[in-house]
């Protein structure tokens, strides 16, 4: 209730309201003395006197005062004068501000105040950052209704070197490039690259850019693990990370020998990424077999195609059925093709992933009346508000089978945008972590899906990819995008494997002793004693095999999340 009453809309609103009232009722009391004492007048000068009354000034009227008037020349000066000061408090506020979020430090700054932007901002709000924004339309930064809880809002472009100097470019902590334009995006980087080249800092400025080209985003991710310019670089799409995490939390089974029938209805941004990163896995796990997706969409022939083009190596693990259907405009015919094509093959999973939430909701429900009901179907919703909530409830008795996957909630967080390429693969870890564990293996509190773990308990896989990316230094690899799908480009050797689990162990050694863990016969978590906790040569083979396992898989992982390693020439200098 007190943030509600601080609020300069609802200020503003309260005062334009009580001005409404109070003119009324002076204009009222003006009519009633001008008709006592048999004054013509008209309505402007009616409102003319009500107005003056703002002045204390009550020389151009005449005759007895009715209740109307004695009360609107008390209210009147008041509403006046608190209308000059809440105007000059604004002025004064927003010139405080400028000054403030030009000279300060550890902020956040988030260029673009769109449905994502705003989004993304909220997130580090809640996150309990402190966050300026730029924005050069007025409406849209109106319309993200976030203007009390911000540090400043800059109106300009972030393009513009004065407004970035402005939002505090030289202390910020972080840069998050959320406008819906690609181009302008590079632009406002290319910006702030030139600023951050003149700007005293002693640490490189972190940028995450977002593209919503998810192609693009792929050949541009490999800077996001390079930290050796001014400006460190993390390009990234929320289609991709989107696709990834919905795999992540509701994705089918690719672990068994024969390819699982799945569907993808939707060949959009999202759809595109999604399938990419579906036969990405499933080439990972079985190397020189073939995945066979059906693809339905109005036009699957023709952006399968493009997308084919795009990645030269995915017609060789994938071979898709395409099925050309608009479910907005359908032809009987096509229709019942399709139809006939689902009770012919059903597919053990399906993902409806639609860019308008009301289409993805109506198809889903549309293939859950002719498939069995034990099939999954992930629904693509924005947010888990609004149709999304309404479907959970609908899922759980009449549409058993549908779940949601909230987008947006899932993309826009600090850690999925600014961890970029290391939070995918800290992900992507954590999942092997839970696919490694043998059945009736002890309780964990780490073993539980990568969405339900909080931030901490998540530092173990984010700590455990760093450790990965300097031993594939070590060991003379560099890790870059996929070229290859399936077989590595580049084995690990015997060798090499040896060498990645002893660096892997002494990582997570040297990390669990600084926590204060010690040898001990036993794991016992009250007394931090476990048995693994010793140098790698007095390990038993038993106790050395789940290291050299996660080395021997290392490849695989990578590969899933779109990554391999790549022997140098030369090993990098020491």
């Amino acid at each position: 209730m007190r943030r509600w009453l601080r609020s300069a809309r609802v200020r503003w609103w309260t005062l334009a309201v009580l001005w409404l009232v109070i003119l009324v009722i002076g204009i009222t009391g003006f009519v009633k003395q001008g008709s006592a004492e048999g004054i013509d007048r008209t309505f402007l000068d009616n409102l003319y006197l009500t107005l003056q009354l703002a002045t204390l000034d009550y020389s151009g009227s005449s005759g007895p005062m009715n209740w109307q008037l004695q009360l609107a020349r008390f209210v009147v000066p008041i509403l006046a004068a608190s209308t000059v000061l809440q105007s000059a408090t604004l002025v004064f506020r927003r010139e405080l501000d400028r000054m403030r979020s030009a000279r300060s430090s550890g902020h956040t700054i988030v260029c673009g105040l769109g449905e994502t932007g705003s989004r993304v901002a909220r997130a580090y709000l809640d996150a309990g950052e402190r966050v300026v924004a730029i924005e050069p339309s007025v409406p849209v930064a109106s319309a993200a209704g976030l203007s009390d809880r911000l540090d400043h809002l800059v109106e300009a472009s972030a393009a513009d070197p004065a407004a970035l100097r402005e939002a505090g470019l030289a202390g910020a902590s972080r840069i998050v490039v959320v406008s819906g334009d690609d181009a302008a995006n590079v632009e406002i980087v290319q910006a702030i690259a030139t600023a951050a080249s003149s700007s005293p800092r002693s640490a490189p400025v972190r940028c995450a850019v977002q593209l919503t080209d998810a192609e693009l985003a792929v050949l541009l991710r490999a800077a996001d693990l390079d930290a050796t310019s001014a400006l460190r670089t993390s390009w990234f799409s929320l289609h991709e990370r989107g696709a990834r995490a919905l795999l992540s939390a509701h994705g089918p089974d690719l672990t068994g020998e024969r390819p699982p029938h799945v569907m993808i209805m939707s060949m959009g941004r999202f759809g595109r990424s999604l399938l990419l990163a579906l036969c990405q896995q499933w080439a990972a796990l079985h190397p020189g077999a073939k995945l066979y997706p059906t693809v339905v969409d109005r036009a699957a022939r023709g952006r399968w195609e493009a997308l084919r083009l795009q990645h030269p190596a995915l017609g060789e693990v994938c071979e898709p059925t395409l099925v050309d259907l608009d479910l907005d405009a359908p032809d009987p015919e096509e229709v019942q093709g399709f139809t006939a094509l689902l009770a012919e093959d059903p597919p053990v999973w399906v993902a409806a992933v639609f860019a308008e939430e009301p289409r993805a909701i109506a198809h889903a429900m549309f293939l859950h009346q002719r498939l069995p009901g034990e099939v999954p179907i992930v629904v693509r919703t924005r947010t888990s508000g609004g149709l999304g909530a309404l479907l959970d409830e609908q899922a759980r008795g009449a549409f058993p089978g549908i779940v949601r996957f909230p987008f947006l909630e899932r993309s826009c967080t600090p850690a999925t945008i600014e961890g970029g390429v290391r939070e995918q693969l800290a992900e992507a870890v954590h999942e092997d972590y839970l696919a490694q564990r043998p059945p009736g293996a002890p309780p964990s509190s780490l073993a539980r899906p990568w969405a339900e773990l909080s931030d901490e308990e998540r530092e173990d896989s984010r700590a455990r990819v760093d450790g990965i990316i300097a031993q594939l230094d070590a060991i003379g690899c560099d890790l870059v995008p996929l070229q290859r799908w399936g077989a590595p480009q580049t084995p690990l050797t015997d060798v090499d494997i040896d060498a990645l689990a002893e660096a892997e162990h002494e990582r997570w050694r040297a990390q669990r002793e600084a926590q204060g863990w010690t040898y001990g016969p036993t794991k016992r978590e009250a007394t931090k004693e476990n048995p693994f906790v010793r140098p790698w040569a007095e390990l038993t083979p038993e106790g050395r095999a789940s290291n050299l396992e996660s080395a021997r898989n290392l490849p695989a992982m990578l590969a899933g999340n779109g990554f391999e390693p790549v022997r140098r020439a030369t090993p990098a200098a020491p």
